[in-house]
């Protein structure tokens, strides 16, 4: 065999260990996807169940992005250092745990602390997932891989509305969530059996460092990065749509404004996801074959601005019209995978885990605050009282709440204006600030 042979041979091989063990971590996220937007279907249940009101159930739901979030200050450095079957085996089991923590069923702090435990265990899977890719793909091929795991992502949360919604009505919830619980046992065995080590340069570091110097010296790379903090806010408010109305308050506002069922409105809300599904990869794509970060988010954010500002203010009477914009809504605002993407580019490469981290963790935390603000609001502009407690809210109440939308996609229209253009190349290449 030639020399030029035997190298094609191992790029080959190399590929194909880089997309099972992307894969395999994907798994992960598809998952944790899924119990992340279970509770929209959820809602009314839940309400009643654990005895809370909007803001109350908004704020107990979001304990997970707000463990989420803070954990992606380790995540990063612990993955950068460890490598990612020691990491994400515990994780996965934490996320087990609290869907079997969550059918105990009781007062609030119950509630919190199982949303806990699946923050804490899903706080590792798409840093984890993208982490895999970097180790073993390209910079140029990062934004299309950053959609491909996002659109995995979308399957989970396809499930999570859609299927789970009839799964709930035909079993109940608590067998609902006890399957996933088991079910992320299974997810947690294929990654200990089937995730393949890293290679060469990003093996985990073995010096005398410690891990709380990598952490701390990787965050304070990142952080002191303001190109960082504005990929992280833009990449935040395109997801707004989805972990706001998607995630938790799609789902009950289809409801009241269209007059539909629980479970024609997680059908109808799964467009929602449809969108990002088919536009993460095609956006990821394109935004690696144009080299071009910047102007995708940008336009991105200009456009859900304008469909989201549409749907607060004149949402579609029938389902087809409702399908059609949520459908449009989810390819605008998929372009949010463009920013991990970015957020890579603009730090330097020993920083690879903990740059992707920062950025979700900026991206969860304004997702986690989000969800109870719309509750706030809910409660705070409904015109009946008994709403409150019932969780029954008008679609006048909704109307208001909803304008959190539009407002957030239009201030990264702004933001975006400040960005510097990575063009997609090597992150050493690239001026760090």
């Amino acid at each position: 065999m030639s020399q030029a042979a035997g190298a094609g041979e191992s790029k080959k091989r190399i590929q194909a260990t880089g997309w099972i063990a992307w894969g395999v971590v994907s798994l992960f996220y598809l998952y944790e996807f899924l119990i992340r937007v279970a509770p929209s279907v959820m809602q009314p249940e839940l309400q009643k169940s654990f005895h809370l009101n909007a803001a109350g159930l908004g704020a107990a739901l979001g304990a997970y992005y707000y463990i989420y979030a803070p954990l992606q200050l380790a995540v990063g450095g612990m993955l950068d250092r460890w490598g990612s079957r020691r990491v994400l085996v515990p994780a996965m089991l934490f996320c087990s745990i609290g869907c079997f923590l969550e059918l105990i069923g009781g007062g609030s702090m119950v509630l919190v602390t199982a949303r806990l435990c699946q923050g804490a265990g899903s706080a590792f899977a798409f840093v984890g997932a993208m982490t895999a890719a970097a180790e073993w793909f390209p910079a140029e091929r990062m934004a299309m891989i950053s959609g491909l795991t996002t659109a995995l992502g979308m399957v989970g949360a396809i499930v999570g509305n859609a299927a789970v919604a009839a799964f709930v009505q035909t079993f109940g919830w608590r067998v609902s969530l006890r399957d996933a619980a088991l079910a992320g046992l299974v997810v947690a065995a294929a990654i200990f059996f089937f995730l393949p080590h890293k290679r060469g340069p990003f093996a985990p570091e073995r010096g005398d460092k410690s891990l709380a110097h990598t952490i701390i010296s990787n965050l304070k790379t990142v952080f002191s990065n303001p190109q960082t903090w504005l990929i992280g806010l833009v990449a935040s408010a395109l997801y707004v749509p989805l972990s706001v109305f998607g995630g938790l308050w799609g789902v009950p506002y289809l409801v009241a404004v269209s007059d539909i069922s629980t479970v024609e409105a997680s059908q109808v809300i799964a467009a929602l996801y449809v969108g990002w599904l088919v536009g993460g990869p095609m956006v990821g794509w394109l935004s690696d074959h144009l080299g071009h970060r910047r102007i995708m988010l940008m336009g991105a954010a200009l456009l859900t601005f304008l469909m989201s500002l549409f749907l607060s203010v004149f949402p579609p009477g029938g389902t087809v019209s409702m399908v059609i914009l949520l459908l449009a809504i989810g390819l605008a605002s998929s372009a949010q995978v463009v920013g991990f993407a970015a957020g890579l580019e603009a730090n330097p490469q020993r920083c690879t885990a903990t740059s992707i981290a920062v950025v979700n963790m900026i991206v969860m935390l304004v997702g986690g605050l989000l969800q109870p603000a719309f509750g706030f609001l809910l409660d705070h502009f409904a015109t009946d009282s008994a709403a409150v407690a019932s969780g029954q809210y008008s679609a006048g109440d909704f109307r208001v709440a909803i304008l959190i939308l539009p407002a957030t996609s239009l201030i990264a229209v702004v933001l975006s204006l400040f960005m510097k253009e990575t063009y997609g190349q090597d992150r050493e290449k690239v001026p760090m600030h």
